[in-house]
């Protein structure tokens, strides 16, 4: 029964035996605890018993006398109970970090912080290069680390790639804004406008998604690259920008090159002056050239311009 207080069978029964006469010698406590077949057994118990505080000896050193169990015993059952706490604390510590660490893993799996300009770029262009089926992006004005010089998209269409992008007024308003849009366009991509995009993006595969940590305005060093399940939430953001946003295509028909660009332009929401600047003309001849495609249109508002254009397939 004390074999959870660490005694062996033989102790207990030595000590029990003590405890019952107060005191008795070595050859007394074999005959009454029934060793005489384990006399050296009966010894070493007595000698632990010693050790441990639960046995003295008499004076003379003749005779063995036990002690209270409640002094000793007690003392260490106090003793092992504060050992169960410190060891109940060690092991909730434990739990903790392993439920943290296991936490850090399935964060690192589901997305991760890529800071520096030059790492942005770098992932960013890694992401354009090995995607397999789709890339899909929003794009907006002031490059920041991926601009016309760096993109990889040419080489994606070329694999492929199905491409869509939405751009915003600040993008067409940038220099040669359009015209990457129409090198895009010849490429097989399909791009779309508004005027403004929520923030940048890219999602490759419908799989990983890269955007500004800090969201709408802000830089794009650092970047949140996401996967797994918070891509979806970039994919049905993407779509619902997708949806709204005006078609910016290469489909000329019956009119100038220039003229469809410059239409193309006009419904994206680019002002008189910026579409000429865009085209490399003049504010009065972007204007001269609208008023002759309202005449040949047969309209007399712009508005009544721009569904013709549409209707004639202009744009």
């Amino acid at each position: 029964m004390l074999e959870d207080l660490g005694l062996t069978p033989l102790e207990e029964s030595v000590y029990r035996t003590l405890l019952k006469r107060l005191d008795a010698s070595a050859r007394e406590v074999v005959a009454e605890c029934g060793a005489h077949d384990d006399p050296r057994g009966a010894a070493a118990a007595l000698e632990a018993l010693r050790a441990r505080g639960l046995v003295t000896m008499s004076p003379d050193g003749t005779r063995f006398v036990a002690t209270s169990p409640a002094e000793v015993l007690g003392a260490e059952l106090v003793e092992g109970r504060e050992r169960l706490n410190r060891a109940e604390l060690a092991l909730a510590g434990l739990v903790e970090a392993y439920r943290v660490g296991s936490m850090g893993r399935a964060q690192r799996e589901l997305m991760e912080i890529v800071e520096g300009t030059e790492a942005v770029r770098r992932r960013y262009v890694q992401m354009q290069l090995t995607a397999r089926s789709s890339i899909d992006f929003f794009a907006t004005g002031g490059h920041r680390a991926v601009g016309p010089d760096t993109t990889q998209e040419d080489r994606a269409l070329q694999r492929g790639v199905r491409l869509r992008g939405v751009v915003d007024e600040e993008f067409l308003s940038q220099p040669e804004g359009s015209n990457n849009l129409d090198a895009s366009l010849a490429g097989g991509a399909r791009v779309r406008t508004v005027r403004e995009i929520p923030l940048k993006l890219i999602i490759c595969d419908g799989e990983v998604a890269m955007l500004p940590l800090h969201g709408q305005g802000s830089e794009v060093n650092p970047s949140l690259v996401l996967r797994g399940g918070p891509v979806n939430v970039a994919r049905a953001l993407f779509e619902a920008v997708w949806e709204r946003a005006r078609p910016y295509t290469e489909r000329i028909r019956e009119i100038e090159a220039v003229d469809a660009r410059l239409m193309r332009l006009l419904l994206a929401g680019l002002t008189d002056a910026t579409a000429a600047a865009q085209l490399g003309l003049s504010t009065r001849t972007v204007q001269r050239r609208i008023q002759s495609l309202m005449v040949r249109a047969g309209v007399t508002t712009r508005l009544q311009l721009g569904w013709h254009a549409r209707d004639r397939r202009w744009v």
